[in-house]
């Protein structure tokens, strides 16, 4: 139960910061959008790593 409540969290962050992201870059400003694009990444793939451990 505490690892799919997990999951949905880290889901819902994850989309909330890949949102922000293309909203940076339609903001015409692209390095803060592809910073946000590997935060979001390095979330997610941190995530798993904890996940499986």
């Amino acid at each position: 139960m505490e690892k799919i409540v997990f999951l949905l969290v880290v889901l819902i962050c994850t989309t909330r910061i890949v949102n922000f992201g293309i909203y940076t870059i339609r903001d015409k400003n692209k390095a803060g959008g592809v910073g946000l694009f590997v935060m979001a990444l390095m979330t997610a793939s941190t995530s798993i790593y904890f996940f499986l451990k």
